[in-house]
């Protein structure tokens, strides 16, 4: 809805901007098809960055041809070089010189010395080049800088019109090599410590490297103490298990390691208080076993809440295990008190060895500590029932002759190994082996292997009534979801929530607030929302069904994903127009090939990406230069920071103070946030991910504040409704009635298109709040995200302080600028939940009042109610010739010409001289002017100037519009089109019955356009064709939306009530006011809920909703919230 910058034009709403007959189905749907898929760009033309084997002249061009001829491009630059240069092939001097080949350079560096890179940062337009490198005594050398301009070929000057903020002239965009580290073995895994300053990767050789930020060296290798090469003990056919992931509790002091030994090590990353360095740290304190052949672990994730590590395995199953770190000290191996067992099922110990067997009697008298539901704790001596260490009866047995094969042979050298370092190494001995009770298990929780585990708290998934949930994707394509809560009695159980399935198998997966990205093996990346449980988008890569996602993470609406043989590519989720937005990261060198993806926060405020290559670590800084980039995207890089704010406010809200946070002033702070979503409906492929934030973003607001239940209503091709409920906590019922009254606030959270073109005119960016001159300008400030939230602001203030007398009940819909698409259909089927499941004062349905503010004053002087709306027929109508477009000097007048036709069946409409809607019966239903209404209008004439009988026109008055004819052909003078397209509307007033008018247009137009010649018909009750059988010309009728009138009853007790209170904010009357617009969900939430509807307008006329420089004066937006908060109190007084 709009409103003009002029009082005469004030009655003319753009309702519905968006309205397209032909809006093609969003793709949403529980699975994903080829007809929900969005084509994205695979970038195989990328620039390559931080490549060796091109110069530096290349880097800066962009090539637009196809992969096949890059790489042959490549190729020929090779050839033209005398050797490769390779990261360690080259030795720089220092920053500004140029770098030379090392006559010893060899292709790797040996063994697991830190390696630099050639250069330390992405080319980029700055002048002045920035710097990440170590102090000068940390290094021998330090890496070349050099500054490059990047200029596209295929430059366009519009699209730096894009208020995205991705330009190509934004060299901070692009991302920038900070350090490279090489390896003999893969990086198969990675993550940060931000806190400790560390990073640390899991290697395909069984190695935890363990890297400085402050001196990008490497510090520790956690795991080479027991693989040194040197000892009796080595076996040319052993190899260490690969360690396929990691993770990090909360406070950053364990490091959790699992691979393919099937076992989860702990690691304490503290400092010994009362020792050195390394007599504690990086000591493992904990080995989890479990005695179920569960193969390699691919997936594990520390859940802080619960103190639970989950599991996801080879054998498709899902395991969980109970640790409790707070009382570390008294689960040791000398601890000789003897706790009872916890009832760990040792029916499954058949399956092992005889000599498993016979020590069952050890096993069971193996010293345990059960603290606060946790699992068995053994001893080192129990080493022999770890995995790798167990042996099959017939397939480890010797062989002919009395050998050994080779895994048994490895068998007995691992127990000799762990026998000497139980014996020599102190540390070993206070290692706690813990067991995984039998029922702690999920069996098959996939067809596949669980590739994916992650855990969100606090959160709302569908419908359930839990907030705890763990996520798994397995190769299956399934992704599962999982509800659990920690019993101190019972411990953790998973209990399956919803499955939702993809194409492919899932490798990879990231939580970006309510959206679930999933990597899968077929190069594609498909996006769920969780909170609607919908396929909300598809990207594709390109026809390379071999290349796999194997790990991806989000910053800042760009996918970072690291694939089996495409390297690291950053995408933009929103554009693909800038050379920024699609960037190859990764050397050809590591083959295309990247394992692990990992974005995080350093405490210096920028943004780092670490890759895990085939051999080799990179840091990237991916630190945009938007600093107004919206708030969700650091939110998402600190979950755990989110959790403790929401949970601090929830605290405050039990503490009572809650106040704090409902001031004005924090209102507008959310208004900020609020406005910053692209929630723009016209271009929902675009902006899908944006309005789904938003929605979550309402969700959250609602939580914080107290509401009784909050859910996303979802709709099949459009954005969902977000649904929120507060229950009436007034100690005083001023009714008397134990059923207290119910309201139902109607708003929504979509704006009109507000980027590139649209926004070339503002003079402030469109989604950044901008206060001025007493005004707040940003697109959707007015329409409606300004007064839907001062409503929010007002009931939570009255529930804050105990004064809620009735029950509050918010609808918020994402569709309303596209005619409100899906939105009776959800209404209906909820219609249950919305009405409180229980008789309403005023009707079958528990719905009393309606209220709304999406409308303006008829100044920027007087305040205003509004008590009426006109409604609207939308109509396509369309001949169509069964010759094709033929030339008027050939065929001009031999038959009936189609545009001929439109112009005679348009004329039949309207009278030429009345200009009466010529439709039979048209005018019978529309009510008489009454002396109240007549003392109204004379009351607005007063204070406008306007006549009385304009305003009666606009207002109470139908009429008929034609908006546009379109014709096929080329366009010029010489055509007769083959079709001719004429797109009309009319609007009708309260009283009036628009299916009747519906129909009755249908009707006409056919007896109208068969007058034409004879003919036949056939009619329905949305389109109609009729055919000319004579000229062979045919007519086809679509009505593509409608809305129906809506008039309030201005003397009832809510508009009573409003116009009191307005009075007395104001110190002036307000205007009773009708408009001429529609807006299409009023008439039929008081149809659907049989209870009246009341509507207070909110900006000036002078507000250009839906123009450039959109705005809201701040004292109307803090003087509705205060209307609103006195009308709700005094609504359940009553």
């Amino acid at each position: 809805m709009t409103s003009p910058n002029n009082t005469s034009s004030n009655f003319n709403i753009h309702e519905s901007e968006y309205l397209s007959q032909d809006r093609k189905p969003l793709p949403l749907s529980s699975t994903p098809s080829t007809e929900n898929i969005i084509l994205t760009p695979r970038t195989h033309t990328p620039i390559r960055l931080n490549s060796p084997h091109i110069n530096m002249a290349e880097l800066a061009i962009h090539n637009n041809q196809k992969q096949q001829q890059q790489q042959q491009q490549q190729q020929q630059q090779r050839s033209k070089q005398s050797s490769p240069l390779f990261f360690s092939d080259t030795k720089v001097s220092g920053p500004g010189t140029v770098a030379t080949m090392a006559s010893n350079a060899t292709p790797h560096c040996q063994h697991h010395q830190p390696q630099f890179s050639t250069f330390s940062q992405i080319p980029n337009t700055s002048s002045k080049p920035t710097s990440q490198l170590p102090p000068a005594s940390a290094l021998s050398s330090s890496p070349l800088e050099m500054p490059i301009t990047t200029t596209p070929s295929y430059y366009n000057p519009q699209d730096l019109n894009d208020n995205d903020n991705h330009s190509i002239n934004n060299d901070n965009n692009l991302p920038r090599l900070v350090h490279k580290w090489s390896h003999t073995h893969s990086i198969l895994c990675c993550l940060a410590s931000p806190k400790n300053r560390l990073l640390f990767c899991g290697t395909q050789d069984g190695k935890i490297l363990v890297y400085d930020m402050n001196t990008y060296t490497l510090t520790h290798i956690i795991g080479n103490e027991n693989n040194n090469t040197n000892t009796e003990d080595h076996h040319p056919h052993h190899q260490s298990a690969s360690i396929l992931t990691i993770c990090l509790n909360k406070d950053e002091t364990k490091l959790f390691v699992a691979g393919s030994d099937s076992l989860v090590k702990i690691y304490n990353l503290q400092k010994n208080p009362n020792g050195s360095d390394d007599d504690k740290k990086y000591q493992c304190t904990h080995v989890i076993y479990s005695l179920v052949d569960i193969g390699d672990i691919f997936s594990i994730h520390w859940c802080d809440s619960t103190s639970t590590i989950y599991i996801g395995a080879q054998n498709a199953s899902i395991l969980w295990c109970h640790i409790s770190f707070d009382n570390e000290d008294l689960v040791t191996n000398g601890d000789n008190k003897k706790q009872p067992s916890n009832g760990i099922n040792h029916k499954h110990k058949h399956k092992q060895s005889s000599q498993h067997q016979n020590n069952t009697n050890h096993h069971q008298q193996t010293h345990r500590n059960i603290n606060n539901g946790c699992n068995d704790t053994k001893n080192i001596s129990d080493i022999e029932r770890l995995p790798h260490f167990r042996y099959d009866k017939f397939f480890d047995s010797k062989g002919p002759g009395g050998s050994q094969n080779t895994l048994q042979t490895t068998h007995n050298l691992l127990k000799r190994r762990y026998s000497k370092t139980t014996n020599e190494s102190k540390h070993h001995s206070s290692i706690k082996l813990i067991e995984c009770k039998s029922d702690d298990i999920i069996r098959f929780a996939h067809n596949g292997y669980v590739y994916c585990l992650d855990v969100i708290t606090n959160a709302t998934i569908s419908d359930s009534s839990e907030s705890n949930f763990l996520i798994s994707g397995g190769g299956d394509g399934i992704i599962n979801i999982w509800s659990f809560n920690h019993n101190p009695t019972i411990g953790v159980k998973l209990i399956k929530v919803a499955s939702l399935e993809n194409d492919e198998s899932i490798l990879s997966m990231k939580i970006q607030d309510s959206l679930l990205y999933v990597g899968l093996s077929d190069c594609s990346i498909n996006v769920w929302d969780l909170l609607t449980l919908q396929l909300i988008r598809s990207f594709q890569f390109g026809d390379n069904n071999f290349d796999e996602i194997l790990s991806l993470d989000i910053y800042d609406n760009c996918i970072y994903k690291g694939s089996s043989s495409t390297g690291l590519i950053k995408l933009s989720i929103l554009n693909h127009q800038f050379i920024s937005d699609k960037i190859l990261m990764s050397s050809e060198i590591e083959d295309g090939v990247i394992n692990a993806v990992k974005i995080f926060p350093s405490d210096d405020d920028k943004i780092y990406l670490l890759s895990g290559a085939s051999k080799s670590l990179s840091l990237w800084d991916i630190t945009t230069s938007k600093s107004t980039t919206n708030q969700r995207h650091d939110k998402n890089l600190n979950d755990d920071e989110e959790q403790e704010q929401e949970q601090e406010q929830e605290q405050e809200l039990l503490n009572g103070e809650l106040h704090k946070k409902l001031s004005n002033d924090d209102m507008l702070i959310m208004l900020q946030k609020y406005v910053a979503f692209k929630t723009i409906s016209k271009n929902p492929q675009l902006y899908l991910e944006e309005s789904r934030h938003c929605a979550q973003f309402l969700c959250k607001l609602f939580n914080n504040f107290g509401a009784y239940q909050t859910k996303l209503l979802p709709i099949s091709n459009g954005n969902p409704i977000v649904f929120s409920e507060f229950k009436a906590n007034s100690t005083t019922n001023g009714t008397g009635n134990a059923r207290r009254p119910r309201l139902l606030w109607y708003a929504h959270y979509d704006v009109v298109d507000a980027t590139k073109n649209e926004a070339k005119d503002w003079k402030t960016d469109p989604f950044i709040l901008t206060a001025k001159e007493g005004n707040l300008y940003a697109r959707g400030v007015s329409d409606n995200k300004g007064p839907t939230l001062a409503a929010i602001y007002s009931v939570a203030e009255l529930y804050h302080r105990q004064q809620l007398n009735c029950d509050v009940v918010f609808i918020i819909e994402g569709e309303e600028e596209c005619g409100s698409i899906g939105f009776q259909k959800v209404i209906n089927d909820n219609k249950q939940l919305i009405s409180g499941g229980s008789g309403g004062g005023n009707g079958t349905t528990g719905i009393d009042w309606i209220m709304l503010s999406n409308s303006y004053w008829l100044d920027d002087l007087t305040p205003c109610l509004n008590y009426g709306l006109r409604g609207v027929i939308n109509a396509s109508i369309t001949i169509k010739s069964d010759k094709p477009d033929r030339h008027s000097g050939v065929d001009g007048g031999v038959s009936r010409e189609p545009t001929m036709d439109m112009m005679h069946l348009l004329s039949t409409l309207v009278d030429p001289i009345t200009r009466k809607i010529q439709l039979p019966g048209f005018y019978n239903d529309i009510l008489p002017l009454t002396s109240s209404e007549k003392k109204l209008y004379d009351t607005i004439a007063q204070y406008s100037g306007i006549k009385v009988s304009t305003l009666m026109t606009k207002w109470r008055e139908p009429s008929l519009t034609i908006h546009k004819i379109q014709v096929s052909g080329p366009n010029n003078n010489t055509v007769i089109p083959q079709i001719v397209k004429a797109t009309i509307s009319m609007r009708i007033v309260p009283n009036q019955d628009l299916s009747k008018i519906k129909q009755s247009l249908i009707d006409t137009l056919n007896e109208n356009f068969a007058k034409l010649s004879s003919s036949s018909s056939s009619s329905s009750s949305s389109m109609d064709t009729t055919t000319n059988s004579i000229t062979g010309n045919k007519l086809s009728v679509e009505i593509f939306h409608q809305a129906e009138p809506w008039l309030g009853d201005h003397e009832n007790k809510v508009y009573s009530i409003l116009f009191k209170n307005l009075k007395n904010h104001w110190n002036q009357e307000p205007l009773f006011i009708r408009e001429g617009g529609s807006i299409p969900s009023i008439r039929f939430l008081e149809k659907c809920f049989n209870a009246p509807a009341a509507q207070i307008p909110c900006g000036q006329s002078s507000d250009n909703a839906h123009l450039k420089d959109e705005k809201l004066r701040i004292i109307n937006l803090f003087k509705l919230r205060a209307i609103l908060t006195d009308t709700f109190k005094e609504l359940g007084m009553s």
